[in-house]
Parts: C-alpha cells; structure tokens; sequence
C-alpha cells in the first residue's frame, strides 16, 4: 500500500469515527428539544416508528429471504442496543434524573466498553492504552461535571443509567464476537428500530399517551432524532464497529461530553465552564494513547460484500 492510499484510509478512518461522534452527541440535543414538548417516551415512540417508514422502501430488497435467525439476531441487537440504552435514559429523566447527570452516566459507556473487551479475542487492551483511557476519564468526569445535579430523584432511579450503559456495551460485545449475517445496513438497521416499537409505545401508552402533540417543535425534534441519532448515530456506530477496534472506538466516545458541551453552548448558549475546557483538554491529550496501540487494525470490507451494521443517542 503506498502513502497517498495509507493516507486517504486515515483520513476516512477519522472522519467515520467523527461523524459517529457527532451523531452520538446529536441525541442529547434532539431529547432537549422534545422533553419540554411531551413525554420523552412519546418521542421515542414516534422517532422508531417513522424511522421505521422511512426505512422501509430501502430496506425491502434486503428483507426478503432472510431466515429467522438472522432476523431474531438484529432484533436482539435492536432491544438491547437501542431499546435496552433508551429506555432505561429516558426513565430516568421521567423519574427526576436531570440530563446533565443521565449524560455523565451515558458517559460511562467507551469505559464499560474498554472494560469488557477482555472477554473478545483480539480486543484486549494494553500497556500504555490503560493511561489513555485513565487520562480519558478524568477528562469526562471533569468535562460532565458542572451539569450534574443529584437531587430530584430516588436513589434507585440513579441505576437506570447504568442498566442502559451496560445494555448497549452488552450489544456491543455481543456484536463484536458474534457478527451476524451480512446484509444492507438499511436492512438491519430497519429490523432493530421495529423490534423496538412495541417497548416504547407499551412505555407511552402506561403514561397514557399515544398520539403525538401537534406542534412543531415535537415534530422538528422527533424528525432530528430520526435522521441524526438514528440513521445517523446508530448507523456509524455499527458501521464503525465493523471497522475498527473497541479501544479506538471507545476513544472516539470519549469524545461525545465536549462535543456535546460545544454543541450545547452554540446552540441553546449553554455557558462553558473552564472544568469543561481542561476537561475536553485531558480527554485530547489521553485519546493518541488510547488509540496509537490499538490491538486490531482496521479492517476494509472486502469487496462486494454488503456493510453489515452491527456503533445511542442513541
């Protein structure tokens, strides 16, 4: 491989991981548009049902002939990965949780993922990637910590955050070691939103609330979850999954609390705290380590084989 193809692979190797980053971080932002205008499940309700129409019509080829196996594996990633991380995020929040603190927990998730790797071959994480990912860390917490807030809310409720981390690094894992069929992204990625469905219009009808509100902040903000933190964030999460190493995606994680604090400050004015400046610091200065000694390279798709999504907002 010469330089110029090395240097073209790095710069769509950053700019995959990028762009899930930013997808990630978009679902904090399109929550904090709907929260005020319904329940957060009524959002999520609807989010996974017109994702589901507008994935539809691409996904259909893909569709047919698929076995109950393979549709029974996107299905379980679906309830796991986006129902199992959602549902209990958006719990909490109903419960009194403030977003600030479910983010700081929602933060957990490239550490938990780095945790666990262990458990797959060829993903455990060593010598100087320990201080990256302990530099990383430091940096989150600092970066999360002018947000949180610890009133409001049983302290049982606080467990709710930590069950959604632990689903999605669970999917993760599960992924990892176990890729399922290949087929189109649009394919799977329509299995798992409409495995979710029910959970969410169970959780909306108990509050009981189906249809959505008719306004137009509800429906601009549902229309961004769908595009950016589903199609978006869920999409390049599983794309970059494939591709890469759980270190360096967990690195690329790391990045979501100061993206998401940036994003915040440019859109709502949402001040910037200088614990939040040193911490976006730490994690830039940790994240080379965590991602120079990565134990797996990154594999190209072979040719002709179509993506299979197997990387929430989110």
């Amino acid at each position: 491989m010469n330089v110029p193809t090395i240097r073209s692979s790095r710069v769509i190797s950053a700019a995959l991981l990028m762009a899930m980053v930013v997808s990630w971080s978009s679902g904090f932002i399109g929550y904090r548009y709907v929260a005020d205008q319904g329940s957060v499940y009524l959002a999520s309700l609807w989010r996974f049902v017109l994702a589901a129409l507008l994935l539809l019509p691409f996904a259909w080829a893909g569709l047919r002939g698929l076995r109950g196996k393979a549709v029974l594996h996107q299905a379980l990633l679906g309830w796991f990965a986006i129902g199992g991380y959602i549902g209990p995020i958006a719990a909490s929040i109903q419960l009194g949780v403030t977003p600030g603190t479910v983010s700081l927990f929602a933060n957990l998730l490239p550490l938990t993922i780095v945790l666990l790797a262990g458990s797959v071959p060829g993903q455990r994480t060593r010598g100087l990637q320990w201080l990256g990912v302990a530099l990383c860390v430091i940096g989150m917490l600092l970066a999360s910590a002018a947000s949180v807030e610890w009133a409001g809310a049983g302290l049982w409720v606080y467990s709710l955050p930590l069950l959604a981390v632990l689903s999605l690094a669970a999917a993760t894992l599960f992924e990892k070691a176990r890729p399922g069929v290949a087929m189109p992204t649009t394919s799977a990625l329509f299995i798992q939103v409409s495995a979710v469905i029910p959970l969410f219009a169970l959780l909306a009808g108990i509050e009981g609330e189906l249809r959505p509100p008719l306004n137009a902040n509800f429906a601009s903000g549902v229309l961004w979850l769908v595009v950016f933190s589903t199609f978006g964030g869920y999409g390049f999460y599983w794309l970059c999954l494939q591709r890469f190493s759980m270190q360096r995606i967990s690195g690329a994680l790391f990045l979501t609390p100061p993206v998401t604090l940036l994003w915040a400050w440019l859109q709502f004015g949402d001040q910037l705290s200088v614990s939040a400046m040193l911490g976006s610091g730490l994690t830039l200065v940790g994240l080379p380590l965590l991602e120079g000694m990565s134990s797996e390279k990154s594999v190209p798709t072979a040719p002709g084989r179509k993506l299979n999504p197997q990387a929430t907002s989110h």
